[in-house]
């Protein structure tokens, strides 16, 4: 197996063979957000294929301008093609491949079905997002993502500057109660998968704190 990077054409050309209505939807939507807002040339997404050059998984990433953050995007595998670690070997490569570029941290907006995967990595979550998503922000990794627990396990909120942590909060401050009945329920399924690795109440009391010192 190896991984290539794709521009738009290919990567149209590649995700139109998806059979599962869903993955192909979800390749859609990574289509658009990339056409609006980020660059095919400069971080064109980067795609997993065997040895027959069959496309299995896909990695929509960008890095900021000052490096600070690595930004996942969006990562898909079609369902024909899941349960075979496809999502974790193109992670592995991708933190791999940015190790010498002294980015400082790494951050993600991860669905409700993707939090098995997620939590086996060792995530946890500073809340959820009004689109339902939960949010992640930690230091980058020195080589692998085999550090995530144990940098997770030793991250604090102080970490981050007072403005980063309102920035975060704003996104999250609803916490989920402006959600339509469908995604409340799934917030609600989610929480026994959620239980330790969700930290809205530290967020929220950093936040308070940094307000009332302004």
């Amino acid at each position: 197996m190896k991984v290539i990077e794709l521009n738009r054409e290919e990567y149209l050309i590649s995700v139109k063979k998806i059979a599962d209505f869903k993955s192909l939807s979800f390749s859609k939507n990574a289509l658009e957000w990339w056409d609006n807002y980020y660059s095919w040339e400069k971080f064109p997404p980067i795609c997993l294929i065997n040895d027959k050059n069959k496309h299995l998984c896909y990695l929509f990433y960008s890095i900021s301008k000052d490096n600070e953050y690595l930004t996942i995007h969006n990562l898909l595998t079609p369902n024909i093609h899941r349960h075979n670690g496809y999502a974790y070997k193109l992670l592995k490569y991708l933190f791999n491949h940015l190790s010498n570029q002294d980015i400082k941290r790494f951050k993600m907006n991860c669905v409700s079905s993707s939090l098995d995967f997620y939590n086996k990595l060792g995530l946890e979550y500073w809340g959820i997002n009004d689109l339902s998503q939960y949010y992640c922000d930690f230091k980058m990794p020195n080589l692998d993502i085999s550090e995530i627990p144990q940098i997770v396990k030793d991250s604090k909120l102080s970490e981050l500057s007072d403005e980063r942590v309102l920035q975060i909060f704003e996104s999250l401050k609803n916490n989920g109660t402006t959600l339509d009945d469908k995604m409340k329920e799934k917030f609600e399924d989610s929480k026994e998968k959620l239980k330790g690795k969700y930290h809205f109440d530290l967020l929220l009391k950093r936040a308070i704190k940094v307000k009332n010192d302004i």
